[in-house]
């Protein structure tokens, strides 16, 4: 069991290594993009993969005026009241406050919000990190 533990974590530790190898896009440009369009109520789906409850799951994140209304499970249409899933603007707002944190991020050509954000935390990698998946924008 140990074994199985310690070649996971190796692998792991060896896939965030390649990821940052990869060039951040600019992220004023992004969001200058993303401001641009002035949309303030939306909703969006999103996936949030780590070592955390709630993993894995996709939920629809539904915004009103630039604050987040609901997060509904799209599986089973249950509320969520999981503080951890993120707006737009909140996902802006994660990318600049990490400042140790190794970062890959792709940002959606159309609206320039971030479609993929994973955040590699530097100072306590045995934390793990998160992905974030942001899609499927619908402007209300």
């Amino acid at each position: 069991m140990k074994i199985a533990f310690l070649f996971f974590l190796v692998l792991l530790l060896s896939a965030s290594c390649k990821k940052e190898n990869v060039t951040e896009p600019d992220l004023t440009t992004a969001y200058e993009l993303w401001r641009s369009k002035n949309i303030h109520n939306y909703s969006v789906d999103q996936i949030r993969s780590c070592f955390c409850p709630d993993a894995g799951k996709t939920v629809r994140i539904t915004v009103q005026s630039d604050t987040i209304f609901s997060v509904i499970n799209i599986s089973d249409n249950t509320l969520l009241s999981n503080p951890y899933y993120f707006s737009v603007d909140s996902l802006f707002g994660l990318i600049n406050k990490s400042m140790n944190d190794s970062l890959v991020i792709e940002y959606n050509a159309d609206f320039g919000y971030p479609e993929f954000l994973d955040i590699n935390p530097q100072l306590h990698p045995v934390d793990g990190g998160v992905l974030y998946e942001t899609f499927n924008l619908q402007i209300r």
